[in-house]
């Protein structure tokens, strides 16, 4: 099997959409302890620093690479997988920017508008959720997909 008929499998951009958080968590994490943060008793801080913890999620956008395949079984999985890490990215953008927005910032500090009980208490099983609840539906497409995927006899002809 050469390289290209590798990389044109439907199951890369889920494979793909499956491993990011485990590459997004601890380096978003170690972006985020080396902020600056303007907390007085506990962190806080301004939107702009912490967006860049967030920046790490722009893999969840990774598998709309595979729309480049040629297959259309590939360019579909592409779009459905892209679709699901879209929302990963997103969803955790825009909740934390309307935090920022609503919460008012800190009391001496009103740039510092993201603290870190909003992170523990709410973006974290945010995000949790959403990993869990995209692995789920993974899962289901790909059971789907194994169930309507014709069986291998191993002669030759199946190939």
């Amino acid at each position: 099997m050469t390289g290209k008929q590798w990389l044109d499998r439907p199951v890369l951009p889920y494979l793909l959409l499956a491993v990011s958080p485990v590459l997004t968590l601890p380096i978003g994490t170690v972006i985020l302890l080396s902020l600056p943060d303007c907390g007085v008793d506990e962190p806080w801080w301004e939107l702009r620093y912490f967006e860049i913890a967030l920046l790490p999620a722009l893999a969840e956008l990774f598998p709309f690479l595979w729309l480049a395949s040629r297959k259309p079984t590939v360019r579909k999985a592409a779009i459905v997988a892209g679709l699901i890490g879209s929302a990963r990215y997103a969803v955790p953008q825009v909740s934390t920017l309307i935090y920022s927005v609503f919460s008012g910032g800190q009391v001496s500090n009103q740039t510092c508008s993201v603290s870190s009980f909003f992170v523990a208490a709410a973006l974290i099983p945010l995000i949790l959720g959403l990993w869990l609840v995209s692995a789920l539906a993974v899962a289901v497409i790909l059971l789907r997909a194994a169930r309507r995927a014709p069986v291998s006899t191993g002669t030759r002809n199946d190939t």
